[in-house]
């Protein structure tokens, strides 16, 4: 017999280690909810269902830092998970957390908050799912949330997916089902500058579909588009979880977008990799910037198109960067051709660089994975005096830097706000040699 749900008091009493709120009651049926339940010391009214499951309804006492979440689709949707709390606590919250980790007498700076808190991202991914186009619901791999409009991502992408979602219905086209592996539509993915004069063209949308479908009918989908900007199609056939194109088309514009970075200048195509909230990636910058100085040599590991060394390096300083994905590396060099800058720029694997003769300073901005080991042990036995380490990961960042004690001292460090309303935080550390 199945059990009456009971409405019950309740206190969100417990604190993680790492300094956030863990909900020691379950709103979401799928897994303990960090972070969008109830926060610390809040006493909360909830609902026992199944299996023990308890429901957060009401809030009886909130935390002082707890807001109305603006979106919609806040709880359900995976994109977003402070919403519900300011922006200073969201940043206090993750610092702390970070900060937390970090050895005794490092000399930690105030965390930079991002300067724009919502429509930050210029570059976002919706997924098509069965008859749904937004994002993956939160702990779902197979199920989408239908969204109307995100609250942090380009302003461009309401229009789009309003358009994009009519379309869909018009010609009954189906979204991919990640367990039969079948469906028409894959993702559109956006990506628009945020220059303060931005222009119509300053915009891409990309549309990935099963390979086959035909070109009149991709050509109704960019008929209903707003004027302006870059149109691409991609047909896929790889089952992948991501974009592996098989065939690649231009409908109509330019295939890049301009994105400013102070005084310097970025093209951009749908794959470039770019830091997604440029404001925010500039405050890190010019404090590395400053914590660099004037080195004679820099070496740029993990580089991409370049943005970092060539933001922060002198014009007379020796700039070498290390990037293992070519399409990146030539976006670099033209990068920094087109501003003047002589540059180097190579195709290889970070941990392959053997050239490590004669750099003052280096910097390092490993994916969520962190360095590859063979790159800890290659700094560890001949790296130069500084390493300015970016981390999108912090926490691999710490385990990281357990090895790297041996012959590095963490001088400063600090929290960098490039996601506003996640959970997610940057960390700048200055490692100087022993």
């Amino acid at each position: 017999m199945k059990r009456e749900a009971k409405l019950l008091p309740a206190r969100a009493r417990a604190m993680t280690s790492k300094g956030l709120a863990r909900m020691q009651i379950d709103s979401h049926p799928r897994q303990g909810l960090e972070l969008f339940g109830p926060l610390p010391d809040e006493e909360v009214l909830v609902q026992l269902g199944s299996r023990r499951n308890l429901w957060l309804q009401e809030v009886l006492q909130p935390y002082p830092g707890r807001r109305e979440a603006r979106c919609t689709h806040f709880g359900p949707c995976g994109g977003c998970t402070l919403q519900h709390l300011d922006e200073a606590t969201q940043l206090r919250f993750k610092s702390q957390r970070i900060y937390s980790m970090l050895p005794e007498g490092v000399e930690l700076l105030p965390p930079l908050a991002s300067p724009q808190p919502f429509h930050y991202r210029t570059k976002v991914e919706f997924s098509f799912a069965r008859n749904d186009l937004g994002f993956h619901r939160r702990g779902c791999f197979d199920r989408t949330v239908g969204v109307e409009r995100c609250w942090i991502a380009p302003q461009i992408h309401h229009a789009l997916l309003a358009a994009t979602r009519q379309w869909q219905l018009d010609h009954g086209l189906t979204g991919w089902d990640a367990r039969s592996q079948q469906g028409d539509l894959r993702y559109l993915l956006v990506r628009q500058s945020n220059n303060a004069d931005l222009q119509p063209a300053d915009w891409l949308a990309l549309l990935v579909t099963r390979s086959g479908l035909s070109p009149e009918l991709i050509q109704d989908w960019s008929a209903r588009q707003p004027a302006g900007g870059g149109l691409l199609w991609v047909e896929q056939c790889s089952t992948a979880g991501a974009i592996v194109p098989e065939h690649e088309h231009l409908l109509r514009g330019p295939e890049h977008i301009q994105q400013r970075l102070g005084s310097l200048n970025f093209r951009l195509g749908w794959r470039s990799f770019f830091q997604s909230n440029p404001p925010a990636y500039r405050l890190l910058l010019e404090q590395l910037r400053a914590w660099l100085g004037a080195p004679s040599s820099l070496l740029d590991l993990y580089c991409g198109i370049g943005s970092i060394g060539l933001y922060v390096a002198p014009v007379e300083c020796r700039l070498v960067g290390v990037e293992n994905v070519e399409p990146a590396i030539l976006d670099a060099r033209r990068c920094a051709q087109e501003m003047g800058r002589s540059a180097e720029f190579h195709v290889c694997a970070a941990e392959d660089w053997q050239d490590w003769g004669g750099f003052e300073a280096a910097i390092v901005d490993p994916p969520r994975s962190g360095c590859h080991p063979r790159l800890v042990q290659r700094l560890i036995e001949s790296g130069p005096r500084e390493v300015f380490y970016v981390s999108c990961n912090p926490e691999r960042f710490v385990a990281e830097l357990g090895q790297l004690r041996s012959v590095y001292r963490l001088e400063k460090a600090v929290a960098c706000d490039f996601f506003p309303q996640t959970a997610h935080v940057e960390l700048l550390a200055w490692l100087r040699r022993l």
